[in-house]
């Protein structure tokens, strides 16, 4: 930076409306001033929020049954998907295949992509090829259906390894702070 003032100077007969300091030297305790209170009210609003958690289903085979809120993206090869936006006066609407939808979205076939952006959700795939990652909290359903070989899929919640999906419906959790899964016969999922 140079040492050039950023204000023009004026005659010397005008001495008394001069400043006595530099417009750059003026500027920096305000500058600063607003600086501190952009970090401490970033830091408050970061402190009284939920820390984000993930849930990822890799290839999965059965039933999936989804309630969060954040962003998820994922995938049907072959199967059934039902999105059920629950903040729909909300910027983001599901993405399906690439074109955006509205408030509720069933289709079934194949190939089928899918996203939402942030917001409340609900969602339920079924079928062959299904992929799925969560990121924020919410909850889930997972009920495997084996194929010839028993294979199911596989999951995982945050940085957990990766684990074979259950083949009998599973409550699990994710971004809460704690890890739960538990299975239950009673759990049953939504079409």
């Amino acid at each position: 930076m140079s040492s050039t003032p950023l204000t023009d100077s004026l005659p010397a007969s005008h001495h008394a409306i001069i400043p006595g300091a530099d417009t750059l030297e003026r500027m920096r305790l305000p500058a600063l001033i607003l600086l501190v209170l952009a970090v401490s009210v970033g830091m408050a609003t970061a402190a009284t929020q939920t820390p984000g958690g993930s849930l990822e289903i890799k290839e999965g085979r059965g039933s999936f049954q989804l309630s969060g809120k954040g962003v998820i993206v994922g995938r049907v090869d072959k199967g059934s998907l039902k999105i059920v936006d629950l903040t729909p006066a909300d910027q983001w609407s599901p993405w399906v295949n690439g074109v955006p939808r509205g408030k509720v979205v069933w289709l079934k076939g194949r190939n089928i992509t899918f996203r939402i952006s942030a917001g409340r959700y609900k969602l339920v795939a079924s079928g062959d090829g299904v992929s799925v990652s969560a990121r924020g909290t919410g909850t889930a359903v997972l009920d495997g259906e084996p194929d010839t070989v028993g294979d199911t899929g596989t999951f995982r919640v945050g940085d957990t390894e990766l684990a074979p999906v259950p083949d009998a419906a599973t409550n699990t959790s994710f971004g809460t702070g704690s890890l739960t899964t538990s299975s239950s016969p009673s759990v049953k999922i939504q079409k």
